[in-house]
């Protein structure tokens, strides 16, 4: 019996502050996700037919600059994607994007909160040969578009889920500071995890 009062004291609380939850003007958050990256060209590595889907990993922060707007630095990090010429793996390949863009959040008074957003992207990678060559990926500098939700489980605590498309212009490949192709990073990436933000006056 006393347990089970405990149970539903808890879940009143937990209630009560999921009403006001979603709301993080003047506030900072941090995230962790984990997801995948699937390109949206065939043509992602020059002279190759196909480069395979790779996980994402990544985290940013978030402030709320006002009630429906918020900006966020992200970086999303792929270890490896296959790439591969007539369907035989060729080369390894990883990519780091640095992302710094603006959200504008819908119903932010309730605990399932959408957003739209959209920015500027830093993108840089590595390239290997299955024979251990190793070549070099120039910086590029793109664009995304995003959406996702934001699902507040407490005041300081959401899951998300966030879906992005990157674009940007090709970029060169190198080998001892000789272009040898070209690659192209435009590409899709949906991630899920969770935010973590911390009181509105923590650092006052």
């Amino acid at each position: 019996m006393r347990r089970g009062i405990l149970v539903i004291i808890t879940a009143i609380t937990l209630c009560s502050v999921q009403a006001r939850a979603a709301d993080i003007d003047g506030r900072f958050g941090l995230s962790g996700k984990v997801g995948g990256l699937v390109p949206l060209t065939d043509n992602y590595i020059s002279d190759t037919t196909e480069t395979k889907p790779g996980v994402a990993v990544g985290g940013s922060f978030i402030y709320g600059i006002s009630r429906n707007f918020s900006a966020e630095g992200d970086v999303t990090h792929v270890p490896r994607m296959d790439v591969t010429i007539s369907g035989a793996r060729a080369f390894d390949m990883s990519l780091t994007d640095f992302s710094l863009g603006l959200q504008y959040r819908f119903t932010p008074e309730k605990q399932l909160v959408p957003y739209l957003g959209a920015g500027v992207d830093f993108i840089q990678g590595d390239l290997s040969s299955v024979a251990g060559a190793k070549y070099n990926l120039e910086w590029i500098v793109g664009g995304h578009v995003t959406a996702g939700i934001d699902y507040f489980i407490t005041n300081g605590i959401a899951i998300l889920a966030d879906f992005k498309g990157v674009f940007a212009p090709s970029g060169d490949i190198t080998k001892n500071n000789i272009k040898v192709g070209e690659y192209n990073p435009m590409s899709f990436i949906g991630t899920v995890g969770f935010r973590l933000f911390l009181p509105e006056n923590a650092f006052k």
